[in-house]
């Protein structure tokens, strides 16, 4: 895995995918009670993200987001 800075060219595109996910509604950060979205790192395939509790549901989440590059990976 590896994790990729903000001034990566994929970073705000991840998560403007993630904000666009329903469970957070246009909100890439779904802060509650001081916690938020977590980058944790990519692989070739996925951004992974996860919630330690997200507001909507009260629990811990996880999102995977596919890579750009993966989905035109056969072409």
């Amino acid at each position: 895995m590896e994790y990729l800075d903000s001034t990566h060219p994929e970073w705000d595109d991840m998560w403007e995918d993630l904000s666009a996910y329903a469970i957070n509604e246009g909100n890439p950060l779904c802060i509650y009670k001081g916690m938020c979205w977590e980058y944790l790192g990519s692989t070739p395939d996925h951004h992974n993200f996860r919630h330690p509790k997200h507001p909507k549901t009260g629990r811990v989440e996880h999102i995977y987001i596919e890579r750009a590059r993966s989905a035109v990976g056969w072409a």
